[in-house]
């Protein structure tokens, strides 16, 4: 049996946008989640500092409104901050108005380490598009921003966003 040439695997594959979007995505994670190891990161710690600073000039956050704003499940959620906790990234106070529940703010370690995951993630930006010209990146965030709009991994994000972001207004605890 003859082997394939390499041409006829393209046809099937590379002319296809879902595979390419998806061996992409891996190949952005897997760089992505070797720079955010050095720092002493996992994929899920580095989303809960990169959360927590986006939403730090809000104050203290609930572990409910992460856990919704990160898509972490709760139970899954404690064992990270656990960890963030122990490295001295987050601190986690008891929530006056809920004994069972508690607040989560950055410290300046947490700060700091998720301002260099910030850097790094723009240097790996570069690396990855740096075959395109500035309009043609231009168009290209223009078109994931759009097809990001509609997925389903959005929706929490925005949900999140339209109940304690939008306006200004500090996140209200969720009780």
């Amino acid at each position: 049996m003859d082997r394939p040439k390499i041409n006829v695997i393209d046809d099937v594959l590379v002319k296809n946008d879902a595979f390419l979007l998806a061996m992409l995505g891996a190949e952005s994670r897997r760089k992505f989640t070797e720079r955010m190891e050095r720092l002493g990161l996992s994929w899920q710690g580095q989303n809960v500092l990169t959360f927590l600073y986006a939403l730090s000039k809000y104050g203290a956050v609930s572990q409910s409104q992460l856990a919704e704003a990160t898509g972490i499940d709760p139970r899954n959620l404690v064992p990270i901050i656990d960890v963030l906790e122990q490295r001295a990234m987050l601190r986690r106070t008891p929530n006056p108005t809920d004994r069972r529940g508690y607040h989560i703010e950055l410290t300046a370690d947490g700060r700091k380490t998720a301002e260099r995951a910030k850097e790094i993630r723009a240097e790996l930006e570069d690396q990855m598009l740096s075959p395109l010209s500035p309009n043609e990146k231009k168009v290209l965030h223009e078109l994931l921003e759009k097809l990001w709009s509609h997925s389903d991994i959005s929706r929490g994000f925005q949900a999140f966003s339209k109940t304690y972001v939008e306006g200004n207004e500090r996140p209200k605890t969720i009780r």
